[in-house]
């Protein structure tokens, strides 16, 4: 049967009950609808909660899930004949932790279905193409899943990570990754849809089904319960693969979905010129803010107010003061920075680049937009310590930024929210992206065996079962832009004075959790950690090989080692941090100099 477009009068007729289309076969018309997926899920029957001990597999286990996401592609409906109607352009991000339960799974014709059938992954002809093509809000775009193995090839189709409580009460971490082609997931769920207007699928997933037959963890040393990365032979992880494809069935038929209206980009201010923004060939595409263009005025704005001491109080300092150029824009060799008199800060200054990839911002993700956290230090009491109505007082007096802001934003005006816009303009343009290890990419650069080896370790899972004995640092840090963006307690206390990410979301769940920093330019952002407690990499590297210590909220893929820690040997420390150094990005200090 073959589909074509309508005259614009069918389309305009059709318009309240979808798009028109012509069934060539049957000569009449045929109308479009949308519709979309929600998946609920659930353990053996029953609701469950994101990061609560309170499941029981059939092994008799009591466990947690704090992480589920996974991907979905190839939607194709069949009608009673058997007959295919693909959606192709229909790709889904599932993520429990995010919220993320839904897929626009496009336009259909309209009629009666009787079988739906999709893929848990990603086909191997998109799973081995560049995922910088995908657009910023695209389901494959590795900043937006956080799936993506990047230079390491690859998506992971699902993961399922966890903890669970072991003989003894103690608790131990588990860490499902399930991916490459010959675990490509696929499923046919039976379903009853007479498609007649816009409307919404709702299928069940039965999480239990993903340990059926695994009797986690730590039973079946064989297969090695507590972790699959789905090497070639893993059998762990083909069984959970054939899990995910009996986990789900048709639940029913929502209310008719809306239509989503569009989002328009800001048009630029008159007699500005654009920004040229780069996005490096080998990063994901970035999300920048459709209200706020970039361009060269409104960036030569924000550099200028970055280095603007008159926004403290006492106009001694700038945002510069603790996110300096020379260090990636980070506070060197504080653990924590310093306000306008002497007061110390909350936590330690993060470095400032690549931001345009980051969809939150500090330690916590406590603000989701740049021009939001470019102005909380200027108010905050222990850093600049300065109304917002006063910096805008003080830019007024000086005849300069006047004419700074009209050229920026094409009318006259200074106003706190125009000096968070061109803050945002500059700090999305800081990109590093040009260090040792992109040029060895690019072929311009070789590695020493050394640096070979840390890179090895690097991107190596420490499971012993398996014969592998590597740092297990890609899990958090992988990919070009080298960090998850996500939230992670990385075992630096039983007990915590600073509950991270908790403070934001008020889920016990959150304790002790802070956001992933790259490693990019890592050799000069010392000392690390949120408090700043690790002066060096030695002791950062020290600290993941033998100094983890466990809690309740400790990150299933860190969990999952044996207590007295990776171990590490003294040449393989010496090979990490070798291969750590070249991510500094030499070229980043001299385009950053003061305006």
């Amino acid at each position: 049967m073959t589909w074509k477009p309508v005259g614009l009068l069918t389309l305009l007729s059709a318009a309240l009950m979808g798009t028109g289309m012509w069934n060539e076969t049957a000569n009449q018309a045929v109308t479009i609808h949308r519709l979309s997926l929600t998946i609920q899920h659930e353990f053996a029957g029953k609701s469950f909660v994101l990061n609560s001990a309170s499941l029981r597999n059939r092994a008799g286990n009591l466990l947690s899930i704090t992480r589920l996401s996974y991907l979905l592609s190839d939607f194709t409906l069949y009608d009673s004949v058997g007959q295919a109607i693909p959606l192709p352009e229909s790709f889904g991000y599932i993520d429990l932790s995010e919220g993320r339960v839904s897929v626009d799974l496009g336009s259909a014709p309209g009629g009666n279905y009787v079988r739906l059938a999709f893929k848990v992954g990603v086909p191997p002809e998109l799973n081995h193409q560049d995922p910088a093509q995908f657009a910023a809000g695209h389901a494959l775009n590795p900043t937006l899943n956080k799936l993506h193995w990047s230079w390491q090839g690859g998506y992971v189709f699902l993961a399922l990570e966890g903890r669970y409580e072991q003989p003894g009460g103690k608790l131990g971490g588990y860490s499902y990754h399930i991916a490459t082609d010959n675990h490509l997931m696929s499923v046919v769920v039976p379903i009853q849809l007479n498609l007649t207007q816009d409307q919404s699928l709702r299928l069940r997933m039965d999480l239990s089904r993903l340990f059926d037959g695994t009797s986690p963890l730590k039973v079946d040393s064989k297969l090695g319960t507590d972790s699959t990365h789905s090497a070639e032979g893993d059998a762990l992880a083909a069984q959970i693969a054939r899990g995910v494809e009996r986990a789900f069935v048709f639940a029913g038929i929502n209310a008719p979905v809306s239509n989503d209206s569009l989002t328009m980009s800001a048009p630029l201010p008159p007699g500005t010129t654009p920004y040229p923004f780069r996005a490096p060939s080998h990063f994901p595409r970035p999300s920048l803010p459709d209200d706020n263009p970039l361009t060269r005025e409104g960036v030569a704005l924000g550099k200028k107010l970055f280095f603007e001491k008159r926004l403290s109080k006492n106009n001694t300092l700038a945002c510069a003061g603790c996110h300096h150029p020379g260090y990636a824009f980070s506070d060197p060799n504080k653990a924590f920075s310093r306000g306008i008199t002497g007061q110390r800060g909350h936590r330690n200054a993060m470095p400032l680049f690549n931001l345009a990839w980051s969809g939150a911002y500090t330690w916590d993700g406590r603000r989701e937009k740049l021009r939001d956290q470019a102005l909380a230090p200027i108010q905050d009491p222990l850093e600049m310590n300065q109304s917002l109505p006063e910096s805008v007082r003080k830019l007024k007096a000086d005849a300069t930024y006047s004419a700074l802001f009209q050229k920026a934003f094409g009318s006259p005006g200074i106003t706190a929210e125009r000096m968070g816009l061109a803050l945002e303009q500059y700090l999305l343009t800081l990109i590093a992206a040009d260090s040792k290890f992109d040029r060895a990419l690019r072929g311009e650069a070789a590695f020493t065996d050394q640096e070979k080896q840390g890179l090895l370790l690097f991107i190596t899972e420490y499971d012993p079962i398996r014969g592998k004995f590597g740092a297990d640092c890609f899990h958090c840090h992988g990919g070009n832009l080298f960090t998850d963006h996500r939230y992670t307690n990385n075992g630096l206390d039983k007990r915590f004075r600073d509950e991270g990410r908790a403070q934001v979301t008020g889920e016990v769940g959150d304790i002790g959790k802070f956001k992933t920093p790259s490693l990019r330019n890592i050799a000069v952002t010392a000392p690390y950690m949120h408090d700043g407690r690790f002066k060096t990499l030695e002791q950062v590297i020290d600290h993941y090989s033998k100094g983890i210590h466990p809690s309740e909220t400790l990150d299933p893929n860190i969990a999952k080692h044996p207590a007295a820690g990776i171990r590490l040997s003294a040449k393989d420390k010496r090979a990490l941090v070798a291969f750590l150094k070249t991510l500094t990005d030499q070229t980043y200090e001299k385009s950053q100099k003061k305006p």
